[in-house]
């Protein structure tokens, strides 16, 4: 697996920060809301529409209502008869570092709860700041080590 570069991640990171504004801004607003909002400020009706799409009005309508959910392939044409471009990004909840950083605590508490209950079945159960040395030391060699130890098990 190819190592992520640094600044593909400093590209994600901006890409999602800019989408979140985006999100923002749009207030809480469908897409259905928003395709109404353009025609209607186009001065252009939900049949003119329909036509320049070449779909039936009735799936305008239904998008518009926010009562069909529809295909990729028809918001692409609504759009592009409204002179709009369709975006899709993804959106990252949290910055990448502490999405790895989560994940790879929760991989190390898994390896020593596994080990630890193996100890604890020989009566060896070791005591807690030696526990928390562990999850340490196998946080940082997931973080650092190979990607895929990271996410599978």
């Amino acid at each position: 697996m190819k190592k992520p570069s640094k600044s593909e991640k400093i590209l994600l990171e901006e890409i999602s920060e800019f989408a979140k504004k985006l999100q923002q801004s749009t207030r809480g607003l469908t897409i259905g809301e928003l395709i109404k909002l353009v025609r209607i400020q186009l001065g252009m009706s939900q049949s003119t529409l329909s036509k320049r799409a070449c779909i039936p009005q009735s799936t305008v309508s239904r998008v518009e209502g926010s009562k069909k959910i529809s295909t990729l392939a028809t918001l692409a044409k609504i759009l592009d008869a409204l002179s709009c471009n369709l975006v899709i990004t993804p959106v990252l909840k949290e910055p990448i570092d502490i999405i790895r950083s989560k994940q790879a605590k929760k991989r190390a508490n898994e390896k020593i709860s596994y080990l630890r209950g193996t100890m604890s079945l020989e009566n060896q159960e070791p005591d807690e700041k030696l526990i928390k040395e562990l999850i340490k030391e196998e946080e940082k060699e997931l973080l650092h080590g190979s990607s895929s130890k990271l996410w599978e098990k």
